[in-house]
């Protein structure tokens, strides 16, 4: 369901869209129909392709022990979720496979973090700036939440030429960049997938410094794993901006990012 809402998107972007399932033909037609899914779904009885492929999770009884799940052993054969990403070769550019089964990735995710495409579905995002011309935004890539549902927080810095903010490592005394969401129950926020910064030398310091300049981009992975009620993400940076000539005093920039529950959007729109 979650990539048929972003499947015109990737029609768009020229990507095809597959799922396969150990289930047998006849129950992934009638999901199909009772879902509205329009792209192709292909049945492996007996995990056949699932284990060649190495995405057999063998572990999932003890995953359905922790969340209090009967086993049976119809759940036997369930592969790991997630996508493999194929150029129009057929080779695999990318592999985006949970280790919990009940973790999914957002259509959008896949299409813009994997192939490097555009959702046109709602997101919601933040953004302030200060005196020293450095622009913070938060955006979340979507903007309701679902259980289970990895979305993806990205913080962008955009930097006057000038300026450069610290990465790491940084000598003592000076402020590095610094993303933080504020602890909500149910949430797990994954650590943080800073970019690469690179090697710069000041003129009369003997240390070298790793920084970022222009433009800079930070993606925190975080997941829901309670049913609830709308939230409030609130997220925190922190950096320090310098020139050649010296730096400001370090910045905190506190934003919110709305996000509502998708099942009582869901069910407010039935009673409509």
């Amino acid at each position: 369901m979650e990539l048929q809402r972003t499947l015109p998107d990737f029609a768009r972007n020229g990507i095809a869209v597959f799922a396969i399932s150990y289930d047998p033909v006849a129950v992934l037609t009638k999901f199909a129909e009772t879902h509205g899914i329009h792209y192709p779904l292909l049945a492996d009885e007996g995990s056949q392709v699932i284990r060649r492929l190495g995405l057999l999770n063998e572990h999932v009884y003890e995953h359905h022990a922790v969340y209090g799940i009967p086993k049976r052993d119809m759940f036997w054969g369930v592969p790991y979720p997630g996508a493999f990403l194929l150029d129009e070769e057929g080779r695999v550019l990318q592999k985006r496979f949970q280790q919990s089964y009940r973790e999914r990735e957002t259509g959008t995710a896949i299409l813009e973090h994997g192939f490097g495409g555009n959702s046109s579905l709602p997101k919601v995002a933040a953004q302030a700036q200060d005196e020293e011309e450095v622009t913070v935004r938060a955006t979340l890539e979507s903007d309701t939440y679902r259980w289970f549902q990895r979305l993806w927080l990205t913080v962008e810095l955009t930097l006057a030429p000038e300026l450069h903010v610290y990465g790491q490592p940084i000598p003592e005394g000076y402020i590095p960049l610094s993303v933080d969401v504020a602890p909500i129950d149910g949430l797990e926020v994954g650590p943080a997938n800073f970019p690469a910064p690179h090697p710069y030398h000041i003129e009369g310091l003997e240390a070298e410094f790793m920084v970022y300049q222009r433009d800079v981009a930070v993606s925190v992975p975080l997941t829901f794993t309670k049913e609830g009620e709308d939230q409030t993400l609130h997220v925190t940076v922190g950096y320090q901006a310098c020139s050649n000539t010296g730096c400001f005093a370090p910045q905190t920039r506190a934003l919110q990012l709305p996000v509502k529950a998708a099942d009582l959007v869901e069910r407010s729109r039935r009673k409509q």
